[in-house]
């Protein structure tokens, strides 16, 4: 079996508080972080405990690895919302207003195209996690994690400054004019 990919650690820490569109990114990519470390683990033990299973004696319970299956699952739509939200949403609007970011943006752009390609190889191994690969499938989640972990990080460097100047929620324009 391959070594793991690193996943990221979550750090326990108080809910963050969300003033601005950074802030609320920043909210984002810690539950992507967190939920990674989350999964891997729960799918490891998963394909351990199967591995591990000789004889006779009662297999692993399928429906760890449908639950499994549905976490995964969620944490792909999760970060298919998050990223056509950034590419339709948050990214038009950064290059309208701060252009000398659209090589950045683009990068970013690229970076979600390579990671959903990733995330639709994982999705076809979930297709039944019963009899999935455990080695291609840990492969594959690990390659997914660290190449999400550097687009996170780097997509933090360039955007969280320019983020930080926009109220979070939203002001509708006008609002404050009297």
């Amino acid at each position: 079996m391959p070594t793991p990919t690193p996943a990221p650690t979550p750090t326990q820490q108080s809910p963050r508080e969300i003033h601005t569109l950074a802030d609320k990114l920043l909210e984002v990519h810690d539950w992507l972080r967190g939920e990674l470390v989350h999964l891997r683990a729960e799918a490891a033990a998963h394909l351990t405990e199967r591995a591990a299973h000789q004889g006779p004696g009662r297999p692993p319970a399928p429906g760890l690895g449908l639950q499994i299956r549905q976490r995964c699952l969620e944490f792909c739509d999760a970060l298919t919302f998050h990223h056509t939200s950034e590419d339709d949403h948050v990214f038009p609007g950064i290059a309208a207003h701060h252009p000398h970011l659209r090589p950045t943006l683009e990068r970013l752009g690229k970076e979600h195209r390579a990671i959903a390609r990733i995330k639709e190889s994982l999705v076809a191994l979930l297709a039944d996690l019963a009899t999935a690969d455990p080695a291609a499938f840990l492969a594959e989640f690990d390659r997914m994690t660290g190449e999400l972990t550097t687009h996170l990080e780097y997509e933090e460097t360039w955007l969280v400054p320019v983020l930080a100047e926009v109220p979070f929620p939203p002001v509708p324009p006008g609002a404050g004019e009297q």
